[in-house]
């Protein structure tokens, strides 16, 4: 998987080729998340979203809140396989089986491709040590399979700008245009994903993790012509650090509620009260 790792730091993200295998299994898994996403809600709500099996369900948001989105989604952990293993009979539903069998699958699936960035990401900025802490942060890595409903309007924010929590996000899959990084100089950039290439962003534990060298990437996805009418289908991987702090969301507040960029000029000891101790 070969990237030019240094635009990492100067634009914000790093886009590489798409392993041909992994985009296949991806696309596979994919077609099943659409399909799953068809069903009846309450053939969907019998595998609820549990914080108590490491993350992993289903949920749907109705985008009440401040600056909330309206979507639906299903995660799943390495760490909670075993939990969705183990209730997943409770969907007797073959569609959903199938999904979520696939979807289970696919995270011990990417590892090789999220080691490599890692590597190359510890050779490139000096990061010593991250390597081996993405390695055993292992349970933690987890996919998020995501449905923005239709019915909006062109140029209409579906997922609310924000920097992610964790070390790293891979993006898997978008099935259409609409996903947006913001620059340095405040520019909303397209990013196009597509059948050959994708990207991943650094986070704000990758921020706190590198003293500030590489800036978590604002990002957003915004409506088009087409995602007004058809809704839109997206699937990231976050790569959580077991051994960095992690962003103290109860005292802080969520990061959709924080001025687009707020971390690109703060110094790394404003930057790091952020965390938990």
């Amino acid at each position: 998987m070969k990237m030019k790792i240094k635009s990492l730091k100067k634009n914000g993200f790093v886009t590489f080729s798409y392993p041909e295998n992994l985009r296949k299994k991806v696309e596979e898994t994919v077609v099943s998340w659409k399909k799953f996403c068809d069903l009846p809600i309450w053939v969907k709500q019998n595998l609820p979203y549990s914080n108590g099996a490491d993350g992993v369900g289903y949920e749907i948001k109705d985008g009440s809140g401040n600056r909330g989105d309206r979507k639906e989604n299903f995660d799943v952990t390495t760490g909670g396989k075993e939990w969705l293993e183990k209730n997943i009979d409770e969907i007797k539903n073959p569609t959903a089986l199938k999904f979520v069998k696939q979807a289970t699958e696919l995270v011990t699936f990417l590892k090789p491709s999220i080691m490599n960035f890692a590597k190359q990401s510890e050779k490139a900025f000096t990061l010593k040590g991250f390597e081996k802490e993405v390695e055993e942060s292992e349970k933690a890595f987890f996919i998020r399979f995501i449905h923005y409903f239709g019915d909006r309007l062109v140029g209409e924010e579906i997922a609310t700008a924000h920097t992610d929590q964790s070390g790293f996000t891979f993006h898997l899959f978008e099935s259409e245009e609409g996903f947006q990084c913001l620059d340095y100089s405040n520019r909303w950039t397209d990013i196009p994903i597509t059948n050959g290439s994708t990207v991943i962003i650094p986070s704000m534990q990758m921020q706190l993790r590198s003293n500030g060298a590489l800036k978590a990437t604002c990002h957003r996805v915004v409506a088009t012509s087409k995602t007004v009418k058809t809704g839109r289908y997206s699937a990231v991987c976050f790569i959580q650090l077991k051994h960095t702090p992690k962003y103290n969301k109860v005292k802080y507040g969520r990061l959709q509620e924080k001025e687009p960029g707020f971390n690109y000029s703060m110094t790394k000891e404003e930057f790091a009260k952020l965390f938990k101790k």
